[in-house]
């Protein structure tokens, strides 16, 4: 009887021990699921809070120019902490910060011919005969008329390769492309495929993105020497910056017009290449809120002449064209038949066409905000336009709110 009451006493402990062993995994699980369902919830409003926060200081950025000769030269102009600005501070337990990258302040690429280029290497640590030949492949691989010197950068290199293929003959549209370039993939990577000091350089001083000149306020040393200015000129410019940046009353701390560059330098002064305001700029906003954090990257065209090199027609079928002598445009001429009334039929030319132009309409305003097409809806009489007088182009986007949330099948 007793060894009995033993037993019981003994399976029962068991079942207890069990039992706690699957309480404690039941509640190890949900307490799994429920922090990445609280992970997912904070990502997704993280996410929203980063583009109120972009439209937020696109917001500010817009107001300053219109009530700044319509231009945007620096973020010291006013917009460098829009919440400050408008004195509004961030909701609470939410951090922002917001930085900016002015694009325009490179050389637009596109632009630039042989001896620019060789200008613009040499600044940068070539030496002047490598500058050369880095340059004739560049301007080979651009030009539809312009053929290397360099035999590792010539058509046939290019078709004795073990996968044959043609020179692109057209602006780079990504700095990738310069491994495929001969001559210059040497310089701007290694042996082992990785970028050199040479190219985080050259991306530094050159732009994608065409547009017309380049602010001044922003530009490096290096691109200030490859334009044909002296060490002595560019310590003007910088010695000019510092004091402008003391914030002296009725002074702002960038140079407002070209025309004060001019009269510090002398009026021969080799600026002609060079603004005073933005054209381009990036625009990256990062919010944090306890351990989760989202950033958003925006490059925002403040003006419109911005252009971006866009795919052409072939090259054995137009070989007339030559996309770097026309500034990314090419002209094609179609023959149009129209049939009048009477029957006859008469033909005409069409125009050449900015191929690279992003100024055409467009129904996405903001990423994740598209518009149904613009149309003219009359209700009553009245006139509804469906689209937006957005200030800005977003040309490109890009977001990090961290490592998506694990799913339960995922964990180990």
């Amino acid at each position: 009887m007793k060894n009995r009451r033993g037993s019981v006493i003994v399976v029962v402990l068991v079942l207890i021990t069990l039992a706690s062993l699957l309480l404690a995994r039941f509640m190890e699980d949900n307490s799994l699921e429920l922090s990445m369902a609280t992970r997912e919830i904070d990502r997704q409003r993280l996410r929203v809070d980063a583009m109120s926060e972009l439209e937020l200081a696109l917001a500010v950025i817009a107001e300053i120019r219109s009530v700044d000769l319509n231009k945007i030269h620096a973020p010291s102009q006013g917009f460098e902490d829009p919440h400050a600005y408008l004195g509004i501070p961030p909701r609470e337990g939410l951090e922002v910060t917001f930085e900016y990258e002015d694009e325009s302040s490179k050389l637009p690429l596109s632009n630039l011919d042989k001896n620019s280029l060789i200008q613009l290497l040499y600044a940068l640590g070539l030496e002047q005969r490598d500058a050369d030949r880095v340059a004739d492949a560049l301007v080979a691989w651009t030009s539809k008329k312009y053929e290397s010197l360099e035999e590792e950068a010539t058509d046939a290199a290019y078709q004795r390769a073990k996968l044959s293929f043609k020179p692109a003959r057209r602006a780079l549209r990504s700095f990738e492309e310069l491994r495929t370039i001969g001559v210059a993939k040497d310089f701007f990577f290694d042996e082992n495929g990785e970028p050199t000091p040479l190219l985080e350089a050259f991306k530094g001083c050159v732009s994608l993105y065409t547009f017309s000149d380049t602010n001044i306020n922003s530009a490096s040393d290096a691109l200030l020497l490859a334009q044909g200015l002296d060490l002595n000129q560019i310590a003007k410019i910088r010695a000019k910056q510092d004091t402008m940046q003391k914030r002296i009353v009725g002074t702002p701390p960038y140079f407002r017009v070209t025309r004060e560059v001019r009269e510090l330098l002398g009026a021969n002064a080799p600026i002609r290449k060079f603004d005073d305001e933005i054209h381009l700029m990036w625009v990256r906003v990062t919010v944090k809120e306890g351990r989760a954090k989202c950033r958003v990257n925006a490059l925002v065209a403040i003006r419109d002449d911005v252009t971006y090199a866009s795919p052409v027609t072939d090259p054995d079928a137009e070989p007339a064209v030559d996309a770097a002598a026309t500034g990314g445009r090419i002209s094609t001429s179609t023959t149009a038949a129209s049939t009048a009334k009477d029957g006859t039929t008469s033909s005409g030319t069409s125009t050449s066409n900015k191929v690279s132009t992003l100024t055409r309409t467009t129904n996405s305003i903001t990423p994740g905000v598209i518009l149904p097409t613009p149309v003219t809806i009359a209700l009553g009489g009245r006139t509804i336009n469906q689209s937006l007088n957005y200030p800005f182009k977003i040309l490109r986007w890009s977001e990090d709110n961290g490592p998506p949330a694990p799913t339960p099948n995922s964990m180990p």
